[in-house]
């Protein structure tokens, strides 16, 4: 049963988005079993689609490689859709992309997303260091609708494309060659993300839950304004993504929020500084990082209205909800409760 599912709530799709969140402390195969845990719960709780971030250079979390986690996920799941949120598309070749998503498409039919970003995936105090590393030119963001262009070029129906970067190089297929390509949704907090969307026919992911401080309220009203009708969309869809985290009360759900937040605060600013904390600021920081990340916390009443808020502000095709919490277990809760749904009688995930 989807959110809200029996109400007067608000009919959109509802969806997950998974950061690969993680203790630092925990072994990386368990915190991968974990994210296959809370897919198989959200394919449970009836959710739509269950998506995977990329994050580089972190000892936060374990989405460093999308395709491959999409694979596992996939083959650990039976229905919901698989996808990223996103690939970071400056960080490969288009074509390179396009050819793991056609794989992807080929072992799970009908079943797998393509969202796709502009960052590089890394944090600030990274960001030279990981572009080397990725090898990703320091021009890559700038460059990030032609990379659509020739991303789309070789997902396109025929499944064939010249590279817009020489076009006199003979055509290139698409290989393996699937029957319905995936589906590409542009991931953005500002007007150019939601101009680039709009210009090229496709969905826009509008990311909240990144925080207030990184995002553009006006994104999504340029999107619809500017959107253009053609063969890759018909009319405007917005998926707008939404920290939560939901408990048996509000003052339980306020404290297992703050304990979450307050780990973020601990791990970016006291750890960063090689300090030891200070109470005051810490309690201050981790204040601000639930209000500037828009964390929707409580009981269930209270996250469903939370939600539906959000859903009527921005009046959304489909609600994204991202899991506040550091363990797999807070995260299926979370879902759980949401939709009514006990905790599940199946493993929570199958073996890596």
């Amino acid at each position: 049963m989807p959110v809200g599912a029996g109400s007067a709530r608000p009919a959109v799709l509802q969806s997950v988005l998974e950061l690969g969140a993680t203790d630092r402390q925990m072994p990386a195969e368990q915190a991968i079993r974990e994210v296959v845990g809370v897919a198989q719960t959200a394919e449970e709780c009836g959710f739509h689609r269950f998506w995977v971030a990329e994050h580089h250079a972190s000892l936060d979390a374990v989405s460093s490689a999308p395709a491959v986690l999409i694979a596992h996920v996939a083959a650990c799941t039976e229905r919901i859709r698989v996808g990223s949120g996103g690939v970071m598309l400056p960080n490969y070749a288009p074509y390179a992309v396009a050819e793991q998503f056609a794989t992807l498409g080929a072992l799970h039919p009908g079943r797998i997303d393509l969202g796709v970003g502009r960052s590089s995936g890394g944090t600030g105090a990274h960001g030279k260091l990981l572009e080397a590393a990725l090898r990703r030119d320091a021009r890559a963001g700038l460059e990030f609708p032609a990379l659509i262009d020739e991303l789309m070029g070789f997902l396109d129906p025929p499944t064939r494309a010249q590279t817009s970067i020489e076009p006199e190089r003979p055509t290139l297929h698409l290989s393996p060659r699937v029957a319905s390509p995936a589906q590409v949704y542009v991931l953005g907090t500002s007007e150019n993300g939601a101009r680039t969307a709009a210009e090229r026919s496709l969905p826009f992911v509008y990311g909240l839950h990144l925080g207030q401080s990184k995002c553009r309220p006006a994104a999504v009203e340029r999107y619809r304004a500017t959107f253009d009708p053609g063969p890759r969309g018909a009319r405007p869809y917005v998926i707008a993504s939404l920290n939560v985290l939901c408990a048996g009360s509000d003052d339980e759900a306020e404290q297992l929020a703050l304990h979450t937040a307050c780990n973020a605060v601990r791990r970016r600013t006291w750890t960063a500084l090689g300090e030891s904390p200070d109470k005051a600021r810490e309690e201050f920081l981790t204040r601000k990082v639930l209000e500037d990340q828009q964390v929707v916390h409580g009981g269930r009443s209270t996250v469903l209205e939370g939600i539906e808020r959000v859903v009527k502000t921005l009046d959304v095709d489909e609600i994204m909800l991202v899991p506040f919490d550091l363990t797999g277990t807070g995260r299926g809760r979370t879902l759980r409760m949401l939709t009514g749904r006990q905790a599940p009688t199946l493993a929570v995930a199958a073996a890596i």
